[in-house]
């Protein structure tokens, strides 16, 4: 089973839940002490060296979205996707302050909706406050932005992009090549870094064409000075050829399962 983050397996229906049963139960996660997060290491493929963390958001208790997918596309439904967003990425930023995450050179990864950087009541300046009342050096944070999300308003998300690029931050597309504007989107980015959806790195030993596909990613990258990511990993096999491929960064269950804490017990296998 791969990992999952907040824009996870979906397993929502809008005919299972009302908009009023997911509003009262989205306010609850917002007011109580119902959201966490876990981290997953992104690893070097030389040496295993850890150079950050994804932050992934997990729910304590029931979930009647049936998945992480299915809370945030509930949020979006009914217009609480800046909200929500932005309690995740305080959980995350607080709690990777908390396991010293900002007390070394590592990078600490977090989801970011598109449709929150498109939101006009989102305010501006969340992420620096929290940035900074954390101690975690916003250099070291890597917003990754879905490709998948549809992005209606290309001025106002290139202005978000802009506004958080001069800040310091990096910037990721996240399961690039998931969705329909993976190439318009790369040249309108020019990201930092490429997540790799784990749909072309399953079995990428055994099917031709995902190796194909992965290595002109890989190549066109290299070529624009834009790193990639290979994540959902979950077998020695995939490893191997992915670093045969030129990938220089892992992530998925076969380097380590996502863990409530950063440090020791979130150790690379």
């Amino acid at each position: 089973m791969n990992e999952t983050s907040k824009k996870g397996i979906n397993l929502f229906s809008p005919t299972i839940i009302d908009e009023y049963a997911g509003k009262e139960t989205i306010l609850k996660f917002l007011d109580g002490n119902c959201l966490t997060t876990y981290f997953q290491p992104i690893v070097f493929s030389n040496n295993s060296t850890v150079y950050g963390y994804e932050a992934l958001t997990r729910i304590r208790g029931e979930n009647i979205f049936g998945g992480i997918g299915g809370l945030f596309q509930m949020a979006i439904k009914i217009g609480m996707i800046s909200s929500l967003d932005v309690r995740c990425r305080e959980n995350a930023i607080s709690l990777a302050s908390g396991f010293g995450l900002g007390r070394d050179a590592k990078h600490l990864f977090i989801n970011v909706c598109p449709e929150t950087l498109m939101d006009t009541a989102h305010r501006t300046g969340i992420t620096d406050e929290l940035a900074e009342k954390w101690q975690i050096p916003k250099k070291n944070i890597v917003l990754e932005i879905t490709e998948e999300s549809s992005i209606h308003n290309y001025d106002l998300f290139m202005n978000s992009i802009t506004y958080y690029r001069k800040k310091g931050y990096t910037i990721a597309i996240d399961d690039f090549g998931a969705g329909f504007g993976g190439l318009k989107m790369l040249s309108i980015i020019e990201p930092d870094f490429v997540k790799i959806d784990r749909h072309f790195i399953s079995f990428i030993d055994r099917i031709s064409v995902k190796k194909n596909l992965v290595d002109s990613i890989v190549y066109a990258c290299r070529r624009m000075g834009i790193g990639v990511i290979a994540e959902g990993i979950e077998r020695e096999e995939e490893f191997k050829e992915l670093e045969n491929l030129g990938v220089e960064l892992f992530q998925g269950y076969y380097i380590s399962k996502p863990q409530p804490v950063i440090g020791e017990k979130n150790r690379v296998q």
